[in-house]
Parts: C-alpha cells; sequence; structure tokens
C-alpha cells in the first residue's frame, strides 16, 4: 500500500517475486529509469574513497609511484623473454635494473636537494644583486623595476626553497617506491595467478585487462620516447647555460613530461631562477625560450606522429587532474596524475556504456565513438524518432 505523502512502503518480506508495489526501499522518482539513486550512491562512494586516499596519502602515494615504476619496468621483462632469456633469468635482470636505476634516481635527488639548500644563500644573494635599485624613480618606473615589484628577489628565494623541500619528500618516496616496484616485478606473476582465480578469469575485469594494458603500455612507452628527446635537449640547453645541477632538472623534466604541456613548464622554473641568478637577464630568457619550443615541438610534434593521437586527453582534463591529484596525495601526486587519468579513460573507453564519457575527456571525434549517449537512452531517442515519423 502506499503510505502518506506519496512515497512506497519498504519491501514487503512476504512478497518473494520482488516486483509488487510495495518492493522499492525508496520512491519511484527516485529508482525509476534515470537511476538516481545509483548514482548518488557511486558519489558518495567514490568520494569516501578519494577521502581515504587522502588521509593515507603518505603511503598510498608511494605505492601508486612503485606500481607505476613496476608498470614501466614490465615491458624490459616481456622483451628479456622474447629474447631467450628464461623467466628467472629475465625477472633477476629487470629487478637489478630497476634498483640500479632507483638508486641513481634517489642519490640524484637528495644530492640535488641538498646542493640546492646548501647554495640557497649565495643565489639568494646573487638574484638581489640582478635587480636595480628601485629607490631611483626613473629605475622604478622601467621594465626591470615593474619586475622588482611583481618577483621580488625574496620571492624567487622562496620557490627555490619549497623545490628544495619537495625534493626531499620525492626522494624518500622514491626509495620506498622502488622497494614496492622491485617485490611487485619478484610476486607479480603468483599475485596475478591468484586473482584470476579468486575473481574468474571469465569475469569482465579480466576480460578487459589485457586489452587496457596493452593500450596503457603503448602509450606509456610513445611518452617514454618523446620525454627522453625533450630531456635530453632540456639537459643540452642548460649545460650550454651553464646551469646548476642540469642532471637534475633534466631528470626532472622527463619525469613531469608525463603530463603534456604543463610538466615541463613547472619543471623550467628552477634552472630559469638559477639561470637568472647566475648568469642575468639574457641567459634566463634564451633558457625560457628554448625551453617553451621544446614544449610545443614535443606536444604539437613528436606527440601527434607518434601516438596519432590515438589517446590524447583533452588540455582541461590534463591541468584539472594534475591539481587535484597534487593536492590530494602531494607532490608525488605530480608524477602519478596522468598514469592514473590514463587508465581510468582506458576503463571507460573499453566499456560500451562509458565510452561517451571517455570521450569527453580526451580528443574524440563524435564520429569516433559509437554512440555517446549512454546505454538506454540512445533506444529511446531512436524510438521516439520512429513515432514522430
Amino acid at each position: 500500500m502506499a503510505a502518506a505523502g506519496g512515497e512506497v512502503d519498504p519491501v514487503m518480506p512476504n512478497d518473494p517475486s520482488g516486483e509488487g508495489p510495495g518492493t522499492t526501499l525508496v520512491p519511484r522518482w527516485v529508482s525509476g529509469n534515470t537511476n538516481l539513486f545509483a548514482t548518488l550512491v557511486a558519489c558518495v562512494m567514490v568520494g569516501l574513497a578519494l577521502f581515504l586516499i587522502g588521509w593515507l596519502a603518505p603511503v598510498v602515494a608511494p605505492m601508486g609511484l612503485g606500481l607505476f615504476l613496476a608498470a614501466l619496468a614490465a615491458p624490459m621483462f616481456t622483451w628479456l623473454e622474447q629474447r631467450g632469456r628464461s623467466p628467472a633469468l629475465a625477472l633477476t635482470l629487470t629487478i637489478a635494473v630497476v634498483l640500479a636505476i632507483g638508486v641513481g634516481l634517489v642519490s640524484l635527488v637528495l644530492a640535488g636537494a641538498a646542493a640546492l639548500t646548501d647554495g640557497i644563500v649565495t643565489y639568494s644573494d646573487d638574484l638581489r644583486s640582478r635587480y636595480p635599485d628601485v629607490s631611483d624613480p626613473t629605475v622604478a618606473r622601467s621594465v626591470a623595476g615593474m619586475m622588482a615589484r611583481i618577483l621580488p628577489p625574496d620571492v624567487l628565494s622562496d620557490v627555490l626553497k619549497a623545490v628544495a623541500r619537495i625534493l626531499v619528500e620525492v626522494g624518500q618516496s622514491l626509495i620506498f617506491a622502488v622497494v614496492v616496484a622491485a617485490l611487485l616485478l619478484l610476486d607479480g606473476r603468483r599475485l596475478s595467478s591468484l586473482a584470476a582465480r579468486g575473481i574468474g578469469s571469465e569475469g569482465p575485469v579480466f576480460r578487459e585487462t589485457p586489452g587496457i594494458a596493452r593500450a596503457a603500455v603503448t602509450y606509456f612507452a610513445v611518452r617514454i620516447r618523446i620525454n627522453a628527446v625533450t630531456a635530453i635537449g632540456f639537459l643540452v640547453l642548460m649545460l650550454v647555460l651553464g646551469i646548476d645541477d642540469a642532471l637534475l632538472w633534466a631528470v626532472a623534466a622527463f619525469f613531469l613530461s608525463f603530463v603534456p604541456y604543463l610538466g615541463l613548464v613547472l619543471a623550467m622554473i628552477p634552472p630559469a631562477i638559477l639561470a637568472f641568478a647566475e648568469s642575468g637577464v639574457l641567459p634566463a630568457t634564451i633558457f625560457v625560450i628554448g625551453g617553451t619550443a621544446l614544449n610545443l615541438i614535443a606536444e604539437n610534434v613528436l606527440e601527434p606522429t607518434l601516438t596519432g593521437r590515438a589517446l590524447s586527453l583533452s588540455t582541461w582534463v590534463v591541468f584539472t587532474m594534475f591539481f587535484f591529484w597534487v593536492w590530494l596525495i602531494g607532490p608525488v601526486g605530480a608524477l602519478l596524475s596522468m598514469p592514473i587519468t590514463v587508465l581510468v579513460v582506458l576503463v571507460l573507453q573499453h566499456n560500451d556504456r562509458t565510452q561517451w564519457i571517455a570521450a569527453l575527456l580526451s580528443r574524440q571525434q563524435p564520429e569516433d565513438v559509437p554512440d555517446l549517449l549512454p546505454a538506454g537512452v540512445a533506444g529511446r531517442s531512436s524510438d521516439a524518432d520512429i513515432s514522430a515519423e
């Protein structure tokens, strides 16, 4: 029976069919064709998951970085097996390479942070010496005087101090991430086999996982090549200009370039300040112009040529996801924002009902998507068109 106010009674215990008028716990306007109740529940669950991720960020961030490093190293294991190496030898060599590169990265990052911290006082004095005396009204109205008011030397010194703190935090996370990556590679096949037995190899998750994994490996393999070219060009430019810790900033550019457009811009900030402090305005300007040219060439020439825009994310998605993950899990989020976003988009693309959402997040054209409407909506639209005719 209907309750007062037009709402429906709770589920009746003596109605096993589950389809009578009193079988729903919510009003019909909530559980109708719009499926609003399921949407609200999904939003609450996502919000709760994000809250837990933010709360556990000190643990989740290094583990996520370790998983990312393991995924980057996995193609090497496959390549060694295809070259006739035994699985044990291929795994041993892959783990050895991961540990060697990881130790090198940790040493480079921590040493760079220590050198930057020790040189802060010198860099601060150099920055102050580059600015004119703004007490003179004529100088105050010049371009240099305006720059001194907009970006005073103390602000630039604070940026260098913040970069040093971020480097220390990322270096500490890398120590844990490298260990996690090695352990995941060592135990990856056993974990995959157990998961397949527990969930079922015929389940939708495992049916779609190989396709998603292949697409992700292809995407990141292309990005590694693009980032390597960008980082090498970045390194050569800094060596020519004589910028301190050029190798450190080149490595930072390599990893941050996984974030299209924005990543290399952020990687340019510390060396640009150092170039200004060490050599003046002209070298800093040359560096900024050269770095910007590298960024534009990488994203507008190399990336479309190598990927064919197969998975090119919308610019608003890149910016939004970058700042969101940095805000949620800290500096490591800058490295993980694009891997997480790419995986989400790939998962959405491999589901017929969510391909339209993936098209919104990427640069796909409407004609490349079978149907931009969710399942059920398209059917109702076509039925309405037929009846109208």
